[in-house]
């Protein structure tokens, strides 16, 4: 028999302090399946992780496909040497 304490990783014995709970050890996994850990009120069996950016969902039970932010290239078109500007009418640009 394993023990934990406020959903922690069980172990085969306590530290002496109050609210340890017994836990089952952790059960065999089906075929094509995987033990991964202790979380209350028991032992999560899931599926291997997909190939790409997955996360596991712990409230769905599920592999969520992750969202991953691309990032692209931001062309600034310069003024060349050749072009005139106004400085009294020219307006400042931001570029964040």
């Amino acid at each position: 028999m394993l023990y934990s304490k406020l959903g922690s990783i069980p172990k085969p014995e306590t530290d002496g302090t109050e609210g340890w709970i017994e836990v089952p050890e952790a059960p065999e996994a089906p075929e094509g399946k995987e033990v991964v850990w202790w979380y209350p009120p028991g032992w999560v069996v899931r599926d291997p992780k997909p190939e790409g950016d997955w996360n596991w969902s712990q409230s769905e039970e599920r592999w969520i496909e992750a969202v991953v932010a691309t990032v692209e290239d931001t062309v600034i078109d310069m003024p060349s040497a050749n072009d005139s500007i106004n400085v009294g009418t020219a307006s400042p640009t931001i570029i964040v």
